[in-house]
């Protein structure tokens, strides 16, 4: 969100009248949850990264530190979104199939995934039908790009028998008709609340799951 000139400046004075804020916030740049978890990294370039440099997914951190350890070299991910995170899953799990709408975007990237990733094309207006083709069923399905209650409902049918789907800004109102779905569909639940790289405000990134799933929730 932007703001006036006149209101930042107001802000500026107010900290100063405020010490122990102004402290608490200076301290973050030097040690602290934003700056463990690479949060001004993620912020100066404007990529989801973390301390050091390395890709993480663009969701909130609670769920980065809960998938970390749960990935491994037998699951096969679909994202709906490609990006840092497809460089964050792809060297921990067997392989990442992404799919976009922008080509440009897809040339960018193109140099930088590393064998086991491939990334499609899906025109915008049949974007989630981009996993049909597909001869293989997934262990997980992140959605996080555009139409996703129709990708949340398109997952649904090939998704392995204990996969997992992963919805990020699961918070917006206009997400409800997908979770919805798939409440009725037998799924259960998991909300991770928080900030993500880059980002103060607070969203969500949850995961959908059925008994004996891969993540071992």
């Amino acid at each position: 969100m932007a703001y006036p000139l006149s209101a930042k400046l107001k802000t500026v004075i107010r900290l100063f009248t405020e010490p122990k804020v102004l402290s608490a916030l200076i301290s973050q740049r030097i040690d602290g949850l934003l700056y463990d978890e690479g949060w001004f990294e993620s912020f100066k370039s404007f990529k989801p990264v973390d301390r050091t440099g390395n890709p993480v997914p663009w969701t909130t951190y609670s769920f980065i530190d809960f998938i970390r350890e749960r990935l491994n070299k037998d699951l096969t991910i679909f994202e709906y979104g490609s990006g840092n995170s497809t460089l964050f899953f792809a060297p921990r799990v067997k392989s990442v199939i992404s799919c976009e709408h922008d080509k440009k975007w897809i040339d960018e990237l193109k140099n930088s995934i590393p064998s086991n990733c491939e990334v499609l094309y899906s025109e915008e207006g049949n974007y989630e039908s981009a996993i049909v083709g597909q001869k293989s069923k997934f262990d997980f399905i992140l959605v996080d790009a555009i139409r996703r209650n129709e990708c949340v409902k398109t997952a649904v049918d090939h998704l392995t028998e204990n996969g997992v789907i992963v919805l990020d800004d699961s918070e917006r109102p206009e997400y409800k008709e997908g979770i919805s779905f798939l409440a009725g569909k037998g799924f259960r639940k998991i909300d991770f609340f928080g900030v993500a790289p880059g980002i103060l405000f607070k969203k969500c990134t949850t995961v959908f799951y059925r008994q004996n799933n891969v993540l071992g929730i």
